[in-house]
C-alpha cells in the first residue's frame, strides 16, 4: 500500500518534491496539499486530480508523511498535532526549532521513538555522519560562515534597518552572532545554521557569520568543527534554485533523499 504524502507549501521545494514523486513509482501518493497561493494549489490539483486540498495547515489526519516547505510559524503551529498523531514529519523551515524556545524544548525532550519520526533534512549542507561521530566525544566549537550573492540581501529589511552599506566589489559582513539570532533575522535563507546547531552545540553556542558577496553566483556554506578528535572543515558551493535565489537547489534534493529512506 502506498504512503500518503501531505505537502504544506508549494514554492520551489514543495513543487520539486511533487515533481519527483514519479521516481518512487508506487511508493508514495500525493494525498493532500496546502498553500495560501490558490493559483499554486490549482496548478498542482490539475496535475493530480485525486489530491485533496487541505482546509488549513493542520488538516493532515489522512497523511502518513507531512512535509513543511513554507515558513517557520507553520512548524510551530503543526508540531503538537504531528507528535500526537505520530506522523512522519519533514520540516524544511528548521529555524523554527531554535527560534521558538517552547518548540525547542518540546523537540529536545521527545522520547527517541517519537523523535525518530521527525526527519530533519540536511538542507544545503552535509557531513552529518562525521559530525554525529565527533559528538560522541564532544564538540568544542561549531561555526558556520555563509556567503550569498549580493542580490539576496539588497532589499533585506535587516540590511536596510541597520543601514549596512553593501559593496559592489568586495564581500560585506552583514551578520555575526548565534545560530538562533541568524535563524530569527534570516528565516528563509539560513536554515543551515539551525541544522548545524541542532547537530552540535545548540542555538546559543553555534556561531554564524553571513556575507553578501558580489563576486559569487552560488550560495557558499563553510562549517568548522573543533573537538578533541580533531579539526574539521566542510565547504559547500551550491547553485541557487532556479526560482528562488535565497534557496539552494540542494535543499530540495535533501528532502527527496529523505523520502528515499522512509520505509
Amino acid at each position: 500500500m502506498s504512503i500518503g504524502l501531505g505537502v504544506i507549501g508549494l514554492g520551489f521545494i514543495g513543487s520539486q518534491l511533487i515533481q519527483n514523486l514519479g521516481k518512487f513509482h508506487d511508493k508514495y501518493r500525493l494525498q493532500a496539499i496546502f498553500d495560501i497561493d490558490k493559483e499554486k494549489v490549482s496548478k498542482i490539483a490539475k496535475l493530480y486530480p485525486d489530491v485533496r486540498i487541505m482546509s488549513d495547515i493542520t488538516d493532515f489526519d489522512d497523511c502518513d508523511v507531512v512535509i513543511e516547505a513554507a515558513i517557520q510559524q507553520v512548524v510551530v503551529n503543526v508540531f503538537d498535532k504531528i507528535v500526537d498523531l505520530k506522523k512522519i514529519f519533514i520540516p524544511m523551515s528548521i529555524g523554527a526549532f531554535i527560534t521558538d524556545q517552547a518548540l525547542y524544548q518540546k523537540y529536545i525532550s521527545l522520547e527517541k521513538p517519537t523523535k525518530q519520526l521527525i526527519k530533519l533534512p540536511s538542507g544545503a549542507i552535509g557531513g552529518f555522519d562525521a559530525i554525529n561521530s565527533i559528538s560522541l566525544i564532544g564538540i568544542q566549537t561549531s561555526k558556520l560562515v555563509t556567503n550569498k550573492p549580493l542580490k539576496v540581501f539588497e532589499e533585506h529589511r535587516y540590511v536596510l534597518e541597520k543601514n549596512i552599506k553593501l559593496s559592489g566589489t568586495e564581500k560585506t559582513l552583514i551578520f555575526q552572532g548565534t545560530a538562533k539570532e541568524a535563524a530569527r533575522i534570516f528565516p528563509k535563507s539560513i536554515n543551515v545554521g539551525a541544522r548545524l546547531a541542532l547537530a552540535t552545540l545548540g542555538p546559543e553556542k553555534t556561531e554564524v557569520k553571513i556575507y553578501a558577496n558580489p563576486k559569487i553566483d552560488k550560495n557558499i556554506h563553510e562549517i568548522e568543527i573543533s573537538s578533541e578528535v580533531g579539526f574539521y572543515r566542510f565547504s559547500f558551493q551550491n547553485n541557487p534554485s532556479p526560482t528562488n535565489p535565497k534557496t539552494s537547489w540542494l535543499a530540495a534534493l535533501s528532502a527527496i533523499e529523505l523520502l528515499e529512506q522512509i520505509e
